[in-house]
């Protein structure tokens, strides 16, 4: 179910009224003064309890203040350009802050390594990082040491997981089983290829791979080729290099994919819905 953007005003809409019902579970958190924010920002002003104009939206998870910086929101991950969700991911963001004033609540890092301001974002009493990943327009995403609010938002992806929001539309095929082999004996960059990931077809029917892909909790992503997963067999996708052969794939990733003590692996068939996931 792809939602439009007359989709995503409806659940600003349903948002802003469950202001009314203390019963909806939404966070209300105010932690900083809300001030009137100035024309011209200076960089310690960043994270006081001023609000900043949203200028331009970038996708589900980036946004531009004052015309001039940029903000990466913490604890999130929306889906990026030409990935499924993106555009419902980047107009819902622009329904909910585009053109407003919001306030801006630092963790531990200032910046990540592109030099966007990491912050989580309120408009007034509602949490934006909350709301995005509440409704599955963003994953849930530890990054640290910012992780001031990451059970908060472990919660609020548990909602849209079970009730199947946004990107956890899921098509069930029964057949499909994912294993992992994520934390390897050795160095994990030693031994690229002893992290692997092996998908099962456990059903009697052959399952056409080709534009499916696999994702983890970060952006990594590996989309297949023009494979047939065959009735009860299954295939391997090993994360260093190598040449494809039958059941073997090569990420030919130069680092490893799979964090050792968290990730999720999600499954979607070449529409770009869910089919399987794993989290450990």
């Amino acid at each position: 179910m792809l939602f439009c953007l007359n989709s995503c005003a409806l659940i600003l809409d349903m948002i802003r009224d469950s202001s009314k019902d203390p019963g909806t579970g939404l966070t209300r958190t105010t932690l900083t003064e809300n001030n009137t924010s100035d024309s011209h920002i200076e960089a310690g002003d960043i994270g006081t309890g001023k609000t900043f104009l949203v200028t331009n939206i970038i996708d589900g998870d980036t946004f531009i203040i004052n015309n001039n910086y940029s903000v990466r929101m913490i604890g999130i991950n929306a889906p990026e350009k030409e990935m499924y969700f993106y555009e419902e991911a980047k107009q819902n963001l622009e329904i909910l802050i585009m053109d407003k004033e919001v306030r801006l609540e630092s963790d531990i890092s200032d910046k990540d390594k592109y030099g966007r301001l990491l912050r989580y974002v309120f408009d007034g009493d509602y949490f934006i990082n909350y709301e995005m990943v509440k409704f599955g327009f963003a994953n849930a995403y530890d990054y640290e040491p910012d992780t001031k609010y990451s059970d908060l938002l472990k919660e609020a992806e548990e909602y849209a997981r079970i009730n199947e929001k946004g990107v956890w539309e899921k098509i069930d095929i029964e057949e499909i089983e994912i294993k992992i082999n994520y934390d390897p004996k050795g160095s994990d960059e030693d031994y690229l290829n002893s992290e692997w990931v092996e998908i099962i077809n456990n059903g009697k029917s052959r399952i056409n791979l080709k534009g499916w892909s696999i994702k983890d909790m970060a952006t990594n992503i590996y989309v297949f080729d023009n494979i047939i997963l065959y009735p009860e067999s299954s295939i391997f996708i090993f994360t260093g290099n190598g040449n494809d052969e039958p059941g073997k794939l090569y990420w030919n990733a130069d680092r490893p994919v799979w964090n050792n003590d968290h990730d999720t692996l999600y499954l979607r068939n070449s529409s770009g819905i869910l089919v399987e996931y794993l989290s450990y």
